[in-house]
């Protein structure tokens, strides 16, 4: 395989010789007082040549910010094209549909990889388009059921093969699609023997894309027990839009304590599908710590959204989620999890089917020529996370499940005194309580008590950031994310204050304040410095779905340079 690489870079090397090329090198380094140290660089080259695309990737990271220590080829493709027909050959990444069967992505933010390596086939005209792809992946997540368990390093690599193929046809605003995969998975179990395990997936789907309308809808069904079901309509007039989808994911039933088993149980849902989230992912900091896990494998729910303009300098945009498991889990006697009652194709509110609901609003609008721009927001979410015990024991019930309620107003305002020089403050709020609900008692005398996983019954959690900004050289930033109370262990931890927090706690108790200042410089226009020194809170970090746990970053400081050429 060696070999075969040099072969493949020198000739992409030779290529680009003789090419128009571009590229791209990336560098960060940062260092902190609990050791969250990290020193990566990435290399793209990217060339043309006729009929000929070539891209490769050099990775030099040890260690990285998010992932496994990396030193040399990361990702190279080809790709040749001449008329109606498309080759590539290596790391290829695709989208089929909606993703219910194939959806390939590089999320570096989360160490997310679903690539494959190699080759792919797709032939198009006006009306139809046919696709084949085969090769292999080797996926990595992190786990607690295997040892060396690291929040920043994925302790759990499977191994698949693949291949499959896609019809698909265009007539005038409609598009349907015809699609088929087999995939074969070397499944290492806790004492790491492999188990080989053959997945068939088939699907189709069928969109429309009119003047004021459009809908999709897409099936996929999974080695003929697994299924999913996603359907998306939108309605468009007089600069308003109203819309909805509706997700009906349902490839595996796993009892409360295996739900995020990914070693001991070796159906459901792939890596491989990344299906529509069908819920509002936030760009802002506070929303985003507590967004929603979603479960591929046994999800039902709903969205619907409104957009339009107030007046002529108002925008208003209203959102509402919801979403449950499939059916209850109750234990018995025996402490053995078993299904009770019947399969649902709406969600439910009842806190056995780990419920989630949210509720978005946000005004957005300028005024004084536009040069002052603000955006208000206010979400509501609650969110079963778990369910700890669920029995029926005569008249009674006894359960135990873990929740998140919050109430999050975050705010955006910018103002722009001319041509180079502009001003923006951010300011989020959160009322936040997560901890332990029991419920225990007869129908006509119940019991609930609710104990917190922080010191205090509700955590209070505040965001700013003031950034200064001259266009377009510079700018500057200081964060500040401060919460009233944490965990016991936090809590009785002793923090690296730095010098930020320091200066602040003249005004305020900064135990639980973490501060850093950011400066973003561009040395030209194909080259910019980044330069960060203080602490970041860390928490959850998610994308599309799929989240990660990033430890807080204390004392310390970060360094990038990104140059294009």
């Amino acid at each position: 395989m060696s070999k075969f690489r040099c072969l493949v870079c020198c000739f992409f090397i030779t290529v680009i010789g003789v090419s128009q090329f571009s590229g791209a090198i990336a560098n960060a380094y940062g260092k902190s007082h609990n050791d969250f140290n990290f020193q990566e660089s990435f290399i793209d080259l990217n060339g043309n040549w006729h009929r000929w695309a070539g891209w490769i990737q050099f990775e030099i990271s040890d260690p990285p910010e998010l992932g496994r220590t990396r030193k040399g080829l990361r990702k190279i493709r080809l790709d040749y094209s001449k008329g109606p027909l498309t080759f590539q050959l290596g790391d290829i990444y695709t989208i089929w549909s909606r993703g219910l069967m194939v959806n390939m992505v590089d999320d570096q933010s989360i160490d997310l990889d679903t690539g494959i390596r190699g080759g792919l086939v797709n032939w198009s005209n006006n009306i139809f388009e046919i696709e084949f792809l085969s090769g292999s992946q080797n996926i990595w997540r992190l786990t607690n059921q295997v040892r060396d368990f690291d929040n920043r390093i994925p302790n759990y690599g499977v191994e698949y093969s693949l291949y499959g193929g896609r019809i698909s046809g265009h007539y005038q605003g409609l598009t349907s699609a015809v699609q088929f995969m087999k995939v074969v998975e070397d499944h290492p179990n806790a004492r790491d023997i492999i188990e080989k395990v053959h997945h068939q997936l088939m699907g189709a789907n069928l969109e429309y894309f009119g003047d004021n309308s459009d809908f999709g809808l897409e099936w996929a069904i999974k080695d003929s027990i697994g299924f999913g079901l996603f359907g998306n309509v939108n309605f468009y007039g007089w600069g308003w839009s109203i819309g909805g989808s509706y997700k009906n994911y349902h490839f595996a039933d796993l009892a409360p304590d295996r739900r995020w088993d990914i070693v001991n149980y070796t159906g459901g849902v792939l890596t491989l599908q990344q299906m529509p989230t069908v819920f509002k992912e936030h760009a802002t900091r506070l929303l985003s710590r507590i967004t929603h896990i979603i479960d591929y494998n046994d999800e039902v729910g709903f969205e619907i959204r409104l957009e339009g303009p107030v007046d002529e300098h108002a925008q208003l945009t209203l959102f509402y989620t919801q979403s449950s498991r499939h059916q209850e889990w109750a234990g018995d006697e025996v402490w053995q999890w078993n299904t009770r009652g019947k399969s649902m194709r709406m969600p439910s509110s009842k806190a056995e089917l780990n419920p989630f609901r949210e509720f978005y609003a946000e005004l957005d609008g300028d005024f004084m020529n536009g040069n002052f721009h603000y955006t208000l927001g206010g979400g509501l979410t609650d969110d079963v996370i778990d369910i700890y015990r669920n029995q029926y024991i005569g008249s009674g019930q006894f359960l135990v499940y873990e929740a998140i309620t919050a109430q999050t107003f975050p705010t955006h305002i910018s103002y722009v005194f001319n041509q180079s020089f502009s001003f923006d403050v951010k300011y989020e709020y959160q009322e936040l309580q997560k901890g332990i609900h029991r419920y225990t008692g007869t129908i006509p005398g119940r019991f609930i008590s609710f104990e917190s996983i922080f010191l205090k019954e509700t955590q209070i959690n505040r965001f700013m950031s003031f950034g200064v900004n001259r266009s377009p050289k510079w700018s500057v930033n200081l964060a500040i994310d401060m919460s009233s109370t944490e965990e016991r262990i936090i809590m009785e931890s002793e923090r690296d204050v730095n010098s930020i927090e320091k200066i602040l706690g003249k005004f305020w108790d900064t135990s639980l304040t973490w501060a850093s200042m950011e400066l973003a410089y561009n040395i030209s226009e194909n080259h910019r410095l980044t330069v960060m020194v203080g602490s970041q809170r860390g928490g959850v970090l998610c994308s599309n779905g799929v989240c990660r746990y990033i430890q807080p970053f204390e004392n310390g400081f970060k360094v990038g340079l990104v140059s294009l050429f």
